[in-house]
């Protein structure tokens, strides 16, 4: 394990959601799920920091930053899910699907993976009601994770 003692949350995920990583960096990946862990303020800060990736120009950065955040949901915990739930959070990931905002920039892979996320934590996370609002509002605009995925 790349166990650099010190080594910030930012950098962390720099390192995981580089560009020029070949692939995923799973390494990096848990490395900085274990330093949200840790860290008091890890969950917030880890938000923050994983919304700016997600619209990210660059498409295999987008995509490294959704995988981070998948990984970071199923190991970070409560505390975690709770900033994800948060409209703050939310709202960040809306802009990147929505034609209001983002949407119209950025790829069908990044939206499609978007989507997903958010259904697949609707299932997953049904006390987390903002998630479900979030899901939901964006089902009502006709951009559900089964038409995206058809190019619908």
């Amino acid at each position: 394990m790349a166990e650099a003692e010190g080594e910030s949350l930012e950098s962390w995920l720099n390192k995981a959601t580089n560009p020029s990583n070949r692939q995923e960096d799973w390494e990096y990946i848990i490395g900085f799920c274990d330093q949200i862990n840790k860290e008091l303020e890890g969950p917030q800060i880890a938000v923050r920091l994983l919304a700016h990736k997600i619209q990210s120009p660059q498409e295999w950065e987008a995509l490294q930053a959704l995988t981070v955040l998948e990984a970071c949901m199923k190991n970070c915990g409560r505390r975690f899910h709770n900033e994800v739930g948060k409209f703050r959070f939310l709202n960040e990931l809306i802009k990147v699907v929505s034609p209001k905002y983002l949407g119209d920039r950025v790829s069908e892979k990044v939206k499609t993976k978007v989507i997903e996320l958010l259904y697949s934590w609707t299932m997953a996370l049904p006390e987390e009601a903002k998630i479900k609002d979030a899901y939901h509002m964006l089902k009502r605009q006709g951009l559900d994770h089964r038409d995206v995925a058809l190019g619908v």
